[in-house]
């Protein structure tokens, strides 16, 4: 009877053993659904001007993220050669068919260029483009670099106005509680430092280079930390 006893006493736990473990490995393999952020703006998000694959700030970011170095994210390009905030109101619905966690709204080097866009336009679309996605997705606003001071009174006119411009896209951001990823001051603090390697930066007097692109990806990163580091 003794050995009976314990004969059923090892049954016992062995087949709590399997049940523990096996319920375990049911809970392991349940798949995580990536954070999809979408970087919504126009030629710059598009990586104009440089290699979209491995130079724009775009892909360097986008290399990041699938090594899983923060979380697990899907990064997607809605950036578009040209777009002013009136042009992004039209592709709005095709930025959420991508049903975004994350949205980051990038526009201006084109809005301040364009005569019926007033600053308090520009205003005024930014916060509808805001207002289209739901609640639950977050919004994070970013500014553009700045133009290059070629010596020709247009560019920097240009760069007065887009001051104008980028202080609309900060306002909200403030008023908001936005996270602000601010590629205008950055951008014009860098130049202030080495202003003789100003055309480095460029690759025409709107778009970046490749080394300036470097530079909108590490601002955009400091941005995107306050995100997925808890």
């Amino acid at each position: 009877m003794k050995s009976t006893g314990v004969t059923y006493y090892i049954v016992c736990i062995v087949a709590g053993v399997l049940l523990l473990f096996g319920g375990c490995g049911r809970k392991s393999v349940k798949k995580v659904e990536p954070l999809r952020i979408v970087f919504f703006g126009d030629s710059v998000t598009y990586g104009y001007g440089v290699n979209d694959k491995t130079e724009s700030f775009f892909a360097r970011i986008n290399s990041v993220m699938k090594k899983g170095v923060y979380v697990n994210v899907e990064p997607f390009n809605a950036g578009v050669n040209g777009d002013d905030t009136f042009e992004a109101i039209t592709r709005i619905d095709s930025v959420k068919a991508l049903d975004p966690d994350i949205v980051i709204i990038a526009f201006g080097l084109n809005d301040c260029q364009v005569s019926r866009i007033t600053p308090g336009q520009f205003r005024d679309n930014l916060i509808r483009i805001c207002d289209s996605f739901p609640p639950e997705t977050r919004i994070v606003l970013a500014t553009s670099n700045s133009f290059m001071e070629t010596g020709q009174p247009l560019w920097k006119e240009l760069n007065s106005t887009l001051d104008i411009y980028m202080d609309e896209i900060r306002s909200i951001a403030r008023e908001r509680g936005y996270i602000l990823i601010d590629v205008h001051a950055a951008w014009k603090e860098y130049l202030r430092h080495d202003s003789r390697n100003t055309e480095t930066m460029y690759v025409d007097p709107t778009h970046p280079s490749a080394k300036g692109h470097r530079l909108i990806y590490e601002t955009y990163m400091n941005g995107l930390r306050k995100l997925f580091v808890r």
